[in-house]
């Protein structure tokens, strides 16, 4: 498999958390009518905020709702799934609030992470035997290799992890098997390989699959579309459509990987299990909630995803939401708040190539290589074309009520898998 296409599994699979454009919840997903019941009863008849505050919760409805509510529900559940985009710190935050109150509840429960793959069990039993201090987890568990995400991210969550005792659990395969699918498929997969995939996949429902299939055309051509050779552009599409197959057969994988383990957890520890893994494993009950339907059909689960500012709550991509704004720390040296009118920097690392080029905190980017900033991949997209055509990125920005141009050379590596 070439570099583009790990490309693409890394958009989707270790960037899963990205919120997916997708109907309502699904039917098929286990959505227990005592959440909705209980939600009624708990919601407060007021709308959502125009300007929530960071943690805020909301029911699927789109009503208020207090972190008691959230508890209500959570109290009634077996799996309770926590999505998240991997890089905005305000998602861990409300991760690690609800995990410590659930704690401070007296419920009883794990915790399983798609964060590590199971060849990590080992370590993380060490961490549920007292025998890893926290201060050690991040060498111990190798985190550095075993997530692509810098450790302080994570660490509010690990810390109420230690601070209430409780398990954590590994629940996906190791990303380099997904790849080596990629590259040469299931066959040439070795007996020690194989022991850390799913003993039966199951196959993505079939409005997931029309969106995966969406995510997969749309990348192979971003891909392919700058190639000055229309015929050499029509080779490379074909190429990257024969792993069509396999992109999916991977997503299936991943998720029924992740529900198989959660399942076998649960009956071996008797007790509820709270999952954190991406947003686009979460929302609609797509992903793991449907392959939990599958596995342990009389089990309760709640789905908890994260709301942006980009756009209106929608209703039913969960059975609550979380308002956290959407915020990335860029390899260019800022971190940025994606918002419905473009991307307004927060922060700005002294000596970083922003910085050099003359970007301000609060400065709001709307256009970057001629495009309107309207999601976090316009900014990779731009970054991507530039460095293939050798020239500088573009942007147009907002400062003080002015429009004004930025120009800035991309630096190496910055806009790689």
């Amino acid at each position: 498999m070439g570099l583009t296409l790990r490309i693409l599994f890394s958009v989707v699979m270790i960037m899963g958390g990205c919120a997916l454009a997708q109907p309502p919840l699904s039917r098929a997903a286990p959505a227990p009518s005592v959440h909705e019941t209980e939600q009624a009863k708990s919601a407060t008849p007021q709308p959502a905020s125009p300007q929530p505050s960071e943690g805020e919760f909301f029911n699927a409805n789109g009503t208020k709702a207090s972190l008691s509510d959230v508890l209500a529900l959570a109290k009634s559940s077996d799996y309770i799934l926590i999505g998240e985009t991997h890089n905005v710190t305000c998602d861990h935050i409300v991760q690690a609030k609800l995990i410590a109150a659930l704690a401070e509840s007296d419920i009883r429960f794990t915790v399983g992470m798609e964060m590590f793959s199971l060849d990590k069990q080992p370590q993380l039993d060490a961490v549920n035997a007292g025998i890893i201090s926290q201060a050690e987890f991040p060498e111990k568990v190798d985190w550095k290799n075993a997530w692509g995400f810098p450790y302080p991210l994570y660490e509010p969550i690990i810390e109420k992890i230690y601070a209430h005792k409780i398990e954590i659990y590994a629940l996906n395969f190791p990303f380099e098997i997904a790849r080596k699918i990629g590259d040469v498929g299931v066959e040439d997969l070795t007996p020690e390989e194989r022991q850390y995939l799913p003993e039966n996949p199951i196959p993505a429902m079939k409005e997931q699959e029309e969106e995966l299939a969406k995510i997969h055309d749309h990348h192979v051509e971003l891909m392919t579309k700058d190639k000055k050779n229309p015929k050499a552009a029509e080779v490379a599409k074909k190429s990257l459509a024969h792993y069509r197959k396999r992109f999916f057969l991977i997503q299936s994988m991943w998720d029924t990987g992740m529900a198989e383990q959660a399942v076998a957890i649960r009956k071996k520890t008797n007790i509820p299990m709270v999952i954190l893994s991406g947003t686009g494993h979460v929302e609609h009950g797509w992903g793991i909630a449907y392959r939990l339907s599958k596995l342990d059909p009389e089990a309760k689960v709640l789905l908890i995803v994260p709301w942006r500012d980009t756009k209106p709550l929608v209703a039913e991509k969960g059975h609550v939401q979380f308002y956290c704004p959407l915020t990335k720390q860029s390899r260019l040296g800022f971190t940025l708040r994606m918002e419905s009118d473009g991307a307004t920097i927060l922060k700005l690392e002294d000596s970083s190539v922003a910085y050099k080029a003359g970007f301000h905190v609060g400065d709001k980017i709307i256009k970057v290589g001629g495009m309107d900033v309207d999601s976090m991949m316009t900014l990779h997209r731009a970054g991507v074309k530039a460095a293939k055509e050798g020239t500088d990125m573009v942007f147009t920005i907002i400062r003080g009520g002015k429009e004004e141009s930025i120009s800035m050379p991309v630096p190496e590596h910055a806009h790689s898998s």
